[in-house]
């Protein structure tokens, strides 16, 4: 059995799969084209879990979100017991700040209508008294989602790559698979640089490489990428302070005395525009002016996976040999666990119509 892409997804299967699956029996390999200490998409994020401030609360992705974040509460203590790693994740809500009259109308309507649970409105005053760090021209009352988190996305994905290893998971990094091609058994053949991989069992996570990788499918998948850009400050505030957003901007105190704000979304572009960051810069210390003599520690970008002909994410079965788990756009920290457990869910199913493989991941070259 092997996952292709060891990012915050393919980690998260790796994990979830070495839970239902004993390793010794059936062989988990993940193969990861970056070097380890590379994130792609993954150290791009915020690792923002907006579920209960969510708009749209029907349908496919939004049951999605609810699953995936009910399962965080159980899968960080679970990792952490196992690995003795600490994985900050916040627990104190996310404030959403209302900057303008209109929005908060239009806020306030949506929260009679919807009457959602764990979200409460909070007034300005409100919001000037325990949150103070924000501008006070820009409060006009706030959303207070009490059952939203943020988890680090790195150290998440570490613990996550650490038991999957614990349980007997091998992971190949610098390891791009080139190409694909069916085995005579109905599985599949993985070209690598110096070796070919016969597997059974096929998981695509790669995101934005996945797109090459489906050309030897029935059904080819494009995901394009989105680039995002984000800040890093030093500023050391009130422990308490939980994680803001306004006008689409993230506010996320982190527990080492740093504040991540971001993240753009840029279409149509690798390169990362200077202005845009710019901008993103001073609208931040405009709406939160403890950022003005905050010294920036550091700017980064990404690229994350958009599908380009359907909605994110893409979490399906081909065939009996093949999965994608691909395509999260801006929700992969979000959504990995839920998709680790659907993928988890589906494999166990077909494994269950015959015989489990025996050393079914095989080094043929």
């Amino acid at each position: 059995m092997t996952i292709v892409g060891a990012g915050v997804v393919g980690s998260a299967i790796a994990y979830e799969l070495s839970r239902v699956l004993d390793p010794a029996e059936t062989p988990i390999l993940v193969l990861e084209a970056q070097r380890e200490e590379d994130w792609q998409a993954t150290g791009a994020a915020l690792g923002v879990l907006i579920v209960h401030l969510s708009r749209r609360r029907r349908g496919r992705n939004f049951q999605l979100r609810q699953a995936s974040l009910a399962r965080y509460e159980t899968l960080i203590p679970e990792l952490e017991a196992e690995t003795g790693v600490q994985i900050p994740y916040q627990r104190r809500g996310i404030i959403e700040i209302c900057t303008t009259k209109d929005e908060a109308i239009a806020t306030q309507a949506w929260l009679q209508e919807q009457a959602p649970q764990g979200v409460q409105w909070l007034s300005p005053k409100e919001v000037q008294d325990q949150y103070p760090l924000v501008d006070i021209h820009h409060i006009h009352g706030a959303l207070w989602a009490t059952g939203d988190r943020q988890v680090t996305p790195k150290p998440l994905t570490q613990a996550l790559r650490q038991a999957a290893h614990q349980r007997g998971v091998k992971f190949l990094y610098q390891s791009p698979v080139r190409q694909l091609q069916r085995s005579l058994q109905g599985g599949w053949i993985l070209q690598l640089d110096q070796a070919a991989i016969e597997t059974e069992y096929l998981i695509l996570a790669a995101g934005l490489g996945t797109t090459p990788l489906t050309q030897a499918l029935n059904r080819s998948v494009t995901v394009e990428p989105v680039l995002g850009q984000a800040l890093e400050f030093a500023c050391d505030i009130d422990a308490n302070t939980p994680v803001m957003t306004a006008e689409g901007i993230h506010f996320v105190p982190l527990p080492w005395g740093r504040v991540w704000v971001g993240a753009t979304v840029e279409f149509n572009t690798l390169t990362a525009n200077p202005q845009t960051l710019d901008q993103l810069h001073g609208r931040a210390i405009e709406l939160w002016p403890v950022l003005k003599t905050a010294p920036l520690t550091q700017q980064w970008q990404g690229l994350r996976p958009r599908p380009s002909d359907r909605p994110a994410p893409i979490i399906e079965k081909i065939d009996d040999h093949t999965w994608l788990a691909t395509g999260h756009y801006r929700n992969g920290i979000l959504l990995a666990p839920i998709t680790a457990q659907k993928i988890a869910q589906s494999l166990r199913l077909t494994l269950a119509k015959g015989d489990r493989p025996k050393g079914d991941t095989a080094l043929i070259k």
